[in-house]
């Protein structure tokens, strides 16, 4: 399987976030700067497709370090992620619109998702 696109680390460095899509799987990372180096992180989440971050379940939020070397280990992190749902059964867009559904209910009537 082909290796998953993020950015070179200077687009994080300069404190862009990054959206992204490979088949199902869903991602985005969001750097957050420090005055020190070593404080700098990247905050990643996972989700199922195909809908929007904003009509989504986050399924995990993981945080690696902002280097080249957490770059190769959310890399990875995002490969295990998208043989997970790639694994999953295929749903119908009534299926996946009815899991949207749900999950917008829960949110407003439930706690909140993190």
């Amino acid at each position: 399987m082909a290796e998953l696109f993020l950015p070179v680390l200077s687009h994080f460095l300069n404190g862009n976030p990054w959206t992204a899509s490979d088949g199902r799987l869903r991602y985005r990372v969001v750097p957050s700067l420090a005055q020190e180096e070593a404080d700098c992180i990247l905050t990643a989440q996972v989700w199922e497709g195909p809908w929007a971050y904003e009509f989504s379940q986050i399924e995990e939020e993981k945080i690696f370090p902002l280097s080249e070397a957490g770059l190769k280990v959310l890399r990875q992190w995002l490969g295990d992620w998208r043989e997970i749902i790639t694994q999953r059964p295929h749903r119908t867009m009534a299926e996946d619109f009815e899991r949207r559904v749900s999950d917008e209910t829960d949110h407003v009537d439930g706690p909140e998702k993190t």
